[in-house]
């Protein structure tokens, strides 16, 4: 009796399933340490709001850590910049200066622009924390003397 085992048809489904598997397991999704939990990225990513810095038509230092830029020709149009450092000045008239990173002035993340303040003896720089787009409602409720 002669019988031949076919292995390649069995090895074949296990790889197909295998692969299968990979393919399911999209980059959304990773294993809880230690649980064998999978936690999937259902949720919406939050939506990025970008400007320009050649496009900033006015600036508010409202504290030491805090600076609003107006980025549009309307006053809706309000992106506010908060500092891990207490770098800026609300009493004196040193100015920022603002260096894109990356090659681009276009500004969406703390890591996408250098801040420092220029004094008479140097500039200081100021850590981001930071940036993120107001809302209408939030730019309507400033206070007039905060309105960039």
């Amino acid at each position: 009796m002669n019988t031949k085992l076919n292995i390649a048809a069995p090895l074949g489904a296990l790889a197909a399933l295998t692969l299968a598997g990979c393919a399911a397991n999209t980059p959304g999704q990773q294993a809880a340490t230690g649980s064998g939990v999978m936690a999937s990225a259902t949720a919406a990513p939050s939506e990025r709001a970008c400007f320009r810095v050649s496009g900033i038509r006015g600036q508010k230092i409202v504290d030491r850590s805090t600076v609003l830029f107006r980025t549009s020709v309307g006053r809706q149009e309000v992106f506010r910049m908060d500092m891990r450092n207490a770098c800026l000045s609300t009493a004196s008239s040193d100015p920022l200066v603002l260096i894109p990173a990356g090659g681009s002035d276009v500004v969406c993340d703390r890591l996408d622009l250098d801040v420092k303040v220029a004094t008479p003896i140097g500039a200081t720089p100021c850590l981001i924390q930071e940036v993120r787009k107001l809302t209408v409602a939030e730019v309507a409720a400033l206070p007039n003397d905060q309105r960039p």
